[in-house]
């Protein structure tokens, strides 16, 4: 009896000992903590890529160890980026598949895009760089309201005070996506009130789905000058025509208003579902005029309004650009 005991206790220490798979190990393996590092396969582009085309960028790399890797994608005119992170010993495109998006605004143009590979973990943070220039760009998905590249529009309007530019502005490299994008400067000390562009739908509408629960707003805003915490802030107006005559009724139809205050110096995505509209920000609903309900597919106007304080003695100047509404995620830029 004793001697089968000892037969079944090593039996089961063998069976416990056993590690043929790579993914059944408990723990790092030895190879990862204390292998040599070296390239098995490496990173190959090809010169260009067309995203319109539905084109895509695959990093294919092998490595010898699980170590960790940072690819980092940087615009050589826009300074866009975009970075994957992992540690895989294979990386492919199931973990670092670049379909011509950016982290953050600013966006991708057509342009040499650097590609830059590191392994921070390893002995002299081994670093592999290479190019890739853009030939196309990707699809928004999305309804696009204006980028400002068109030009402003004839049933437009815009409200600036008499000592301050507000216009679209191209061609300067500032842009959060594209050429151009909308641009308030000047100084105002006896008002928050900068100015404001108001974009007022066609006459087929803005076309946009009619559920407010899953649409979101989204638009690229940029502080400049006269920033700060509570210094700043953009203001928009959501109109609705709600008796359906084409014209809005601020006595009897819904004004939605959002604000939206200073964060810090960069490009930033705003982005609200619509349906968030009914309550302000402390989740009360809002008194408006109409019935109260956000409805997208009645939105007629949207007013832009950039305010900055009265008493800060210096000029106040912002950005605004990229206004697209987006189902079921906010904007990727």
């Amino acid at each position: 009896m004793k001697k089968l005991l000892y037969i079944s206790l090593l039996f089961l220490l063998i069976v416990s000992c056993r590690k043929n798979d790579e993914d059944t190990i408990e723990g790092p393996s030895l190879n990862d903590l204390y292998g040599p590092f070296s390239i098995l396969d490496s990173l190959m582009l090809y010169e260009n890529v067309n995203f319109s085309a539905g084109e895509s960028v695959a990093f294919n790399m092998e490595i010898s160890k699980k170590t960790n890797w940072e690819i980092e994608i940087v615009g050589a005119s826009t300074g866009a980026k975009r970075k994957f992170m992992g540690s895989d010993r294979i990386i492919s495109l199931e973990n670092a598949n670049w379909k011509g998006g950016a982290d953050k605004f600013p966006s991708f143009g057509l342009e040499k895009s650097y590609v830059t590979i590191r392994f921070p973990n390893e002995d002299g943070e081994p670093t592999f760089t290479d190019s890739i220039t853009i030939t196309g760009l990707k699809k928004d998905e999305g309804t696009l309201i204006t980028s400002f590249e068109d030009g402003f529009k004839s049933d437009w309007a815009s409200f600036n005070q008499t000592t301050v530019s507000g216009s679209i502005t191209c061609s300067d490299d500032n842009a959060a996506k594209g050429d151009c994008y909308y641009k308030w400067d000047g100084l105002v000390t006896w008002d928050w009130a900068v100015g404001s562009v108001t974009i007022n739908a066609p006459e087929s509408g803005f076309d946009l789905p009619p559920n407010a629960n899953n649409l979101f707003f989204n638009m690229g805003n940029k502080m400049v000058s006269n920033k700060g915490i509570k210094n700043c802030f953009i203001q928009f107006w959501f109109d609705e025509d709600d008796n359906g005559d084409g014209v809005f009724n601020e006595a009897t139809e819904d004004r939605f208003i959002y604000e939206y205050w200073y964060e810090n110096d960069q490009w930033n995505l705003i982005s609200f579902k619509y349906s968030d509209l009914k309550d302000d920000s402390d989740g009360n609903l809002l008194e408006v005029k109409g019935n109260g309900l956000p409805e997208p597919a009645k939105l007629i106007s949207i007013n832009v309004f950039f305010l900055a304080n009265k008493d800060s003695g210096i000029k106040s100047e912002a950005y605004a650009d990229h206004i697209i509404f987006t189902e079921n995620e906010t904007y990727k830029p």
